[in-house]
């Protein structure tokens, strides 16, 4: 597993302030828990269905909730997109 070069996202905090755990919040935008949790944790780009869905279940703007370098790369399922350390 590569190292989560960019840590915690504010997405993560968001859920914490919900009370939404990760498991609920990946059936409610319909993408695997462990993707979601490793794209919290800054180890792999978010994926579309984490790009769209997120915000629209939290209402909140996308960039406020991944970092910036999260969001300039493109969720590359062939390589599980992994972020490079």
């Amino acid at each position: 597993m590569p190292r989560d070069k960019y840590g915690w996202q504010p997405a993560k905090v968001e859920l914490f302030k919900r009370r939404l755990t990760i498991q609920q919040v990946a059936e409610k935008i319909g993408v695997p828990e462990r993707h979601l949790r490793n794209a919290l944790a800054g180890k792999t780009y978010p994926m579309p269905e984490v790009r769209k869905g997120l915000p629209r279940l939290l209402d909140v703007p996308l960039s406020d909730l991944f970092c910036a370098e999260m969001l300039e790369e493109s969720y590359d399922p062939r390589k599980a997109s992994a972020v490079r350390s």
